[in-house]
């Protein structure tokens, strides 16, 4: 009897402990869910085609690193839970191996796969795994409060070494995975209309080799890392972030190993706020997978964690549509807000300062519903995490992590855009100079409290 080894969320070789824990007669593939990319929430798209093109890259990367140890990846198309079982009746599996999901859709379809396989679940995508695991009765809905529970040492789990094949493995070979392949056809017929002009290299390419040309670059050749507290504001460039929320969201990279390098940088070069910063943001994105873990279907309901489940999609009336879509094209008239959303629709990404001002925008200033907004990046971002993505969305709401979180969008912009310079970037239309470009257009909607800073724009 044989075993499916899911690498979905670990499209890695190093630190993967599915590879590494397998034994047997062992067939390694890969699903991509079709409601996942082509289906609809709220009316949008889940996935545009730039993210689809992105997932398909690095599928077929990790497949060629495969095929260099003589495995075979069998990569399926369509509905997860149809294909793999179809498969496991195919190969006479019985088991299946795979991550720990943190999300409900995930925890859905392993629901659905234990009726007919043997499930063992490895959580391959956590900082705080095994004997480090918390308890989720006990887990404190405050950053800070699980944060100071594992300061000052901040324990991790280590990292396993690089993965090389066992004697006790007989992987399916590539020629037969290929076989197996049929429904991933529809996909590859498909691949021609999808976008080319874009192209995902540097920062945005985050297949394995390319993060780890990353860390090299980003930490030990140019020691970015040292200033990254410093420049984590910023709004557009290569090195003003570290950009390795890609590679993590995508399972191209592993959160321990990272942690690992930033350590050794500490040890062997040096420590500071910036390199203690990186762990701090890592520890936010910690937080949230177990805050996901915690409340599974709540993150989806209009009031969030804090209230009655809600699930019935937003009601919109024609002037509330209007303004979303303007949000989502960046023509809300707002310089600030429209410079970020057209970056995040030219590029897939979109800085963290951004992001807390557009979602704050949206949510306290057109008064629409939070969850179009997280519906919005979970189709545009290339870094889409679910967990990050949703908490952060109903953190700035108020009803995750926090209270509501309103933010002046005029001062922001004069904080960290002072001479307008990456709003004069992004939007060529505008013709005034200075701060002066950061005067939103009449007629545009702006809370009150932002309005009183217009004098400074003068």
């Amino acid at each position: 009897m044989s075993t499916l080894v899911l690498l979905n969320h670990c499209l890695r070789l190093k630190d993967n402990p599915l590879l590494a824990q397998a034994s047997g007669e062992l067939c390694a593939v890969v699903t991509l869910e079709k409601t996942q990319f082509f289906g609809k929430q709220y009316g949008l798209h889940r996935a545009n085609l730039t993210r689809l093109r992105q997932q398909m890259l690095l599928i077929a990367d990790l497949k060629q690193q495969l095929a260099k140890h003589h495995i075979g990846l069998v990569t399926l198309f369509g509905n997860s839970t149809t294909e793999l079982l179809q498969l496991a009746k195919r190969l006479k599996a019985t088991k299946l191996l795979a991550a720990e999901p943190t999300a409900p859709e995930e925890y859905h379809l392993f629901q659905q796969l234990a009726t007919q396989l043997k499930l063992n679940l490895n959580d391959a995508n956590s900082l705080l795994a095994n004997q480090l695991r918390p308890d989720l009765v006990m887990l404190s809905d405050r950053f800070t409060s699980f944060r100071k529970r594992l300061e000052p040492l901040l324990l991790v789990s280590a990292p396993l070494t690089d993965f090389s094949p066992s004697g006790s493995q007989q992987w399916l070979s590539p020629e037969t995975a290929w076989t197996l392949s049929e429904s991933w056809q529809q996909l590859t017929d498909f691949a021609p209309a999808l976008p080319q002009s874009q192209k995902l290299s540097g920062p945005l390419y985050a297949c394995e080799s390319a993060s780890w040309q990353r860390i090299e670059h980003y930490l030990w050749q140019q020691k970015h890392i040292l200033h990254y507290k410093e420049t984590r504001n910023g709004l557009v460039g290569e090195n003003y972030a570290s950009f390795f929320s890609i590679p993590l969201a995508l399972g191209s990279l592993s959160v321990r190993s990272l942690w690992q390098q930033i350590e050794l940088f500490e040890q062997q070069v040096a420590a500071n706020d910036s390199t203690y910063w990186l762990k701090f943001e890592l520890l936010w994105r910690e937080f949230f997978r177990w805050q996901m873990r915690k409340y599974q279907t709540a993150w989806f309901s209009a009031n969030g964690i804090k209230g009655p489940k809600q699930f019935l999609p937003p009601q919109l009336n024609v002037k509330m549509r209007l303004r979303f879509a303007q949000w989502c094209q960046g023509q809300t008239g707002v310089p600030f807000v429209d410079a970020n959303m057209r970056l995040l629709n030219q590029s897939g990404l979109m800085s963290n300062r951004g992001r807390q001002n557009v979602a704050s925008y949206l949510i306290h200033d057109l008064g629409l519903d939070w969850r179009l907004g997280a519906a919005y990046f979970e189709q545009r971002l290339l870094d889409y995490d679910v967990a990050s993505n949703w908490g952060n969305w109903a953190y700035i709401a108020g009803y995750g992590n926090s209270e509501a979180r309103p933010f002046n969008i005029i001062k922001q912009a004069l904080s960290y855009d002072a001479n307008a310079d990456f709003v004069k970037q992004l939007l060529p239309e505008i013709i005034a100079s200075g701060k002066a470009a950061h005067r939103p257009s009449s007629g545009s909607i702006l809370a009150s409290h932002s309005r009183d800073w217009f004098t400074e724009l003068d």
